[in-house]
């Protein structure tokens, strides 16, 4: 099966080159031609226009046609909507994506918050920044609204910090967000269904090193994390691949503060541990009970320097 992954210079696509490449046709796509990892075969990678490019879609679209692509991966936050929207305009190639309603609310950290709560889900109390209540106990969390790999992230100290912050945004206080925060482990938790919304696994990441994307992680079956995230899945029901990020206090409880509508950068953590989410969707995998995976398997990322003679690779530009 031929499978088209977005965001092809992040993190994790050199491993899941190694780990799916024997059982799936990978191929990368991105907007910056020199992200890529010289790991990967230079015809495997495409060179795409931008999320905010006008063109866009029909670039995909293109290029989802012209490889006779089966499975669309997106892994870029500013790109879900516009192809969540457009599933069919890209048909017959199909998506590895929650719908574009699920999309549309995951994307906004605020929303997302009261969809959660107003389903039951125990979430961290957060309030947009231009609207501060004082129900947030200081120090808390300032984040953007909309927004991905720790951007903007900051932490609020006490009500004068917050008014500073505010007069610093000024007009666009309210895109950003307070958040209260949490004091326990942090897990990144790969959450795979299939196209009817069943899940199929739940697998938990503890978090030991974060610099915008998870550094060093380990899978873990815990199940306190397992049932909070089936119990969420349960409340907001997602097709194909996404992620809850989580906070588990040392009561015992364990709570979301934010849900990725997309593979993240861990997705090839849990591959490693057994568990493939582009099997699950494409052979919508129904499951009495959730997958197996392997606890104990350790993610360390690091630096790799990659020095040419200044002859570059030839990339397809679309």
């Amino acid at each position: 099966m031929r499978v088209l992954l977005t965001g092809g210079g992040g993190a994790g696509n050199e491993a899941l080159w190694r780990l799916l490449g024997g059982q799936y046709e990978l191929h990368f796509a991105d907007a910056d031609g020199d992200a890529f990892d010289p790991s990967i075969d230079k015809d495997r990678c495409h060179v795409v226009p931008a999320a905010a490019d006008a063109a866009f879609v029909d670039g995909m679209r293109s290029l989802c046609r012209s490889l006779d692509v089966a499975l669309l991966v997106p892994g870029v936050d500013e790109e879900l909507l516009p192809l969540a929207r457009a599933e069919a305009k890209i048909a017959p190639t199909r998506l590895l994506l929650p719908h574009a309603d699920y999309v549309a609310v995951m994307l906004d950290k605020l929303e997302s918050m009261r969809q959660l709560a107003h389903a039951g889900i125990s979430v961290p109390r957060t309030e947009s920044l231009d609207a501060v209540s004082g129900k947030i106990p200081y120090p808390c969390i300032a984040k953007p609204r909309r927004g991905r790999g720790s951007r903007g992230v900051r932490i609020v100290n006490n009500a004068e910090e917050a008014s500073a912050l505010q007069r610093f945004l000024g007009q666009v206080q309210e895109q950003f967000i307070l958040q209260e925060r949490m004091s326990g482990t942090e897990f990144t938790v790969l959450m795979a269904a299939n196209e009817k919304r069943e899940l199929a696994a739940v697998v938990p990441v503890e978090v030991d090193l974060k610099r915008g994307i998870t550094l060093r992680a380990r899978t873990v079956a815990d199940p306190i994390v397992i049932e909070a995230c089936t119990a969420i899945h349960n409340a907001l029901p997602a097709a194909g691949c996404y992620n809850i990020q989580l906070v588990l206090s040392g009561d015992g409880a364990a709570r979301p503060f934010e849900i990725n509508p997309r593979v993240s950068t861990t997705c090839c953590l849990s591959v490693a541990a057994g568990i493939d989410p582009i099997a699950v969707f494409s052979a919508n995998v129904i499951q009495s009970q959730h997958l197996r995976f392997r606890p104990g398997v350790e993610l360390r990322r690091h630096w790799k320097n990659h020095i040419s003679t200044g002859e570059h690779n030839e990339i397809q530009i679309i």
